[in-house]
């Protein structure tokens, strides 16, 4: 979309005035028509693409990734690939949240976690405001335009904790004052469209893709989102830990590369309309880092078959005997980590209390999971990355005695410069083993002086 001066239509960002979102002319729509070019491209160039399949394990020879395993999820067909090089893209990693995130259970952490991967970043969860009775999107938009929350007093209440920037910040920062106002008896929590400018309303309006179903049936119901309040709650969606990668996206493990959020890539807040750049940057500089790689590179011999039973022996175990639905495991593991002293108010006791809760589902509950045909095989795979995940972000979090980011400790409220840098997970003998890996600050070319999360009352 373009001004009145024929400029890109650039709206500020978390009260960055050099940090700008410029609106699509037709809402949601970028990444569809990101797949629809990409798609166009592999049947030009005649990539094979395989879809329905869960890998379930990389396959490894002298240090380098040579190759994985898996099956489909429907026919529960065995699948074994022989590779060059692998690339990475699984997108984050979480818990199975509504909304986009549904399908983000960590499966590709889990295969670079047993690969011998360095993970990093996970303390970091991404906890979003959303609806309580529906799904939406745009916050990121519709703050700079005149959204406001506000508590059950009609307060807007991010001018307390928020004095420099108010409502106009990361979502991270939104959803801990949420939880405080909560605490404090001042909810629920609306969002209030209100004080939206009729001129900026179609740069807010759903004209293409889900939301544009969620829109008319609101309206059906006799509900205009932007003419009032909605009740919102904050969500628990994602983390945003991955792979360490350098910038060309290779990672530790000789043969495996990373791109998007499958690599960490964010700065532990929600930056608004910043995944199709990322995913469009990193891909591309990861795809040719690896095309270059491999030139010359040979296949490696093929597995045996007495190897290749073994892993089929393993991956369909859980169809033959009976056991929990992955459904009642993901509810336990997402009711360790809803709770908001456990997603954004988090403490030694309240983190400690949560990892001894998922030590019990580790040791009791996942184990025992079977599967009674293919799709809920793949689901169960989901499940058991989902334990990972959970695991990585405890472990994280109590490492990280700080506040920082999004990353907010209730006793440890101030930021500890001694800890700029990033924890680093890996999986040890005994289970996960972290370090830490301060950022070379000696080698930024401008010093670093302010923190964003320095502007903020909690």
């Amino acid at each position: 979309a373009y001004d009145e001066q024929g400029d890109l239509k650039g709206i500020p960002q978390r009260g960055l005035d050099h940090f700008k979102l410029c609106v699509a002319v037709k809402k949601g729509s970028g990444g569809n028509e990101m797949t629809k070019a990409l798609v166009k491209e592999m049947i030009r160039t005649k990539v094979r693409r395989v879809g329905r399949v869960m890998i379930t394990h990389l396959l490894k020879q002298g240090g380098r990734v040579h190759g994985a395993v898996g099956f489909h999820c429907r026919d529960g067909e065995f699948y074994y690939i022989r590779a060059k090089a692998i690339l990475m893209a699984t997108g984050c990693n979480g818990w199975k949240a509504s909304y986009g995130n549904n399908t983000a259970t960590g499966e590709g952490t889990m295969l670079a976690y047993e690969a011998g991967v360095k993970l990093t970043n996970f303390e970091f969860a991404r906890v979003w405001n959303v609806p309580k009775l529906f799904a939406w999107e745009g916050q990121t938009v519709l703050l700079p335009l005149g959204a406001r929350f506000i508590n059950a007093k009609g307060e807007d209440f991010m001018e307390k904790y928020s004095p420099v920037f108010g409502g106009n910040t990361a979502p991270h920062f939104t959803t801990i004052a949420m939880a405080k106002e909560i605490e404090a008896g001042n909810g629920p929590v609306y969002f209030d469209t209100s004080g939206i400018a009729p001129e900026n309303l179609p740069y807010v309006t759903p004209n293409s893709g889900w939301q544009v179903l969620n829109h008319e049936k609101l309206k059906a119901l006799g509900i205009d989102f932007f003419s009032g309040r909605t009740e919102w709650v904050p969500q628990v969606m994602a983390t945003f830990g991955g792979m360490v990668a350098d910038p060309y996206g290779r990672t530790n493990v000789e043969g495996l590369f990373a791109a998007g959020r499958s690599r960490f890539i964010d700065s532990g807040t929600y930056i608004g309309g910043f995944d199709l750049s990322t995913t469009a940057t990193s891909g591309y500089l990861a795809g040719k880092t690896l095309a270059d790689a491999i030139v010359g590179q040979e296949l490696a011999p093929e597995l045996s078959d007495a190897a290749l039973n073994a892993y089929q022996e393993e991956i369909y175990a859980p169809m033959e005997q009976p056991g929990l639905g992955w459904k009642e495991v993901m509810r336990r593991l997402q009711e360790i980590i809803d709770p908001y002293n456990v997603c954004l108010i988090k403490s030694e006791d309240s983190l400690s209390r949560a990892m001894f809760y998922f030590q019990q589902a580790k040791e009791e509950l996942v184990p025992r999971m079977g599967a009674a045909d293919p799709h809920c095989l793949y689901k169960l795979y989901e499940t058991r990355a989902t334990a990972l995940v959970t695991e990585l972000y405890l472990t994280a979090s109590l490492e990280r005695r700080e506040t920082r980011a999004g990353h907010y400790r209730e006793d440890f409220p101030e930021r500890d410069d001694s800890l700029l840098g990033w924890i680093h997970l890996q999986k040890g003998e005994t289970g996960i083993q972290t370090s830490f890996l301060p950022v070379p600050l000696e080698r930024y070319k401008y010093p670093v002086e302010r923190f964003y999360s320095d502007n903020f009352r909690f």
